[in-house]
């Protein structure tokens, strides 16, 4: 029998812990970097993406879909009204920065604010599609506009639990002090979390406050904000999440993936009925971005790092 050692491919370095086998099977779900760099032949890789899974579900006949509880991506893309956005354009291109626009002031948590909060509280109103700006350049449109998260309830019914992945800690503590705010009413429904700094803990240990706010009373009855510059958007599943909001800069294929895949987790509750029974509580995700270049280029780079060799771009892309 030929022996095979299997081991995630960003936890193990041969050389270091010699194994005697004949085989080693790497596992990863964000391989770009190995990819890159050759160190493996064409023949030694092997895909199943989130394509090859939603085209697998889109297909099969009969009962018993196994992936049935595999939800959609939605990835919407914003180009931010030059009234909020102007304040935070630089660089060569003049492009919108997020970390930018959500840079702060102030040391100490309960104090920490936005040094842009007018235009910030402008985007939380955007997001709303309560902007004044934006509601004219609606009128304007007709059915063209397009939907906003928490406007629109063919998307809002989903969002019942979101992450905001934002630049630093900082910002995750300004965001949640802006949301408390009075004005804010809307998001006042939802218990919002800041899991990021040493209060938050180390690795794991920042998920039991983000399952206990969901668990009161139950995740299919509330509703919750996770904000995080990091934690909890690698290795760990919180399956209520089901939209991310990618709000500070980045570039890296690994990081922006391994935190937009962290909404497309599974979520279904038990079948009061019919006990033996799983309800899908979650058909759909969402990524939303509001640097839309970014966003695409991102994408492009996804999906012909993830393509055969002789696949069409454009095909990988569509």
């Amino acid at each position: 029998m030929t022996k095979y050692v299997i081991k995630d491919y960003f936890e193990f370095d041969q050389d270091l812990i010699p194994i005697t086998t004949n085989h080693f099977l790497y596992l990863s779900g964000t391989p770009f970097r190995a990819l890159t760099e050759g160190e493996f032949t064409e023949d030694q890789i092997f895909n199943w993406t989130y394509s090859d899974e939603q085209l697998a579900k889109e297909n099969w006949r009969g009962k018993n879909n196994p992936y049935i509880a595999l939800p959609k991506m939605i990835m919407m893309t914003y180009q931010i009204p030059e009234s909020v956005s102007s304040i935070a354009k630089q660089g060569e291109f003049n492009e919108f920065d997020l970390n930018t626009f959500f840079s702060t002031n102030g040391k100490n948590n309960e104090d920490v604010r936005f040094l842009y909060e007018n235009e910030v509280q402008k985007w939380l109103e955007f997001i709303q599609g309560s902007l004044r700006e934006e509601s004219i350049d609606n009128l304007k449109m007709g059915n063209a506009r397009p939907p906003m998260p928490f406007q629109e309830n063919k998307i809002k019914e989903f969002l019942q639990h979101t992450v905001w992945f934002l630049p630093n800690i900082s910002s995750c503590n300004a965001m949640r002090n802006l949301l408390n705010k009075k004005n804010n009413l809307f998001f006042h429904d939802y218990k919002i979390t800041v899991a990021a700094g040493n209060k938050a803990g180390m690795g794991v240990r920042a998920l039991p406050p983000v399952l206990s706010a969901m668990d009161n009373p139950a995740p299919n009855k509330c509703k919750t904000i996770t904000l995080t510059c990091g934690k909890l958007l690698t290795g760990v599943t919180i399956k209520p999440w089901s939209g991310i909001f990618i709000l500070r800069n980045t570039s890296s294929l690994e990081t922006y993936f391994q935190a937009a895949f962290r909404v497309q987790s599974p979520w279904t509750i038990k079948d009061e009925e019919n006990p033996n029974e799983e309800i899908v509580n979650k058909d759909k995700c969402y990524i939303f971005d509001f640097a839309p270049n970014r966003a695409l280029q991102l994408i492009s780079s996804y999906c012909s790092k993830n393509q055969n060799i002789n696949a069409d771009p454009e095909k990988a892309v569509a």
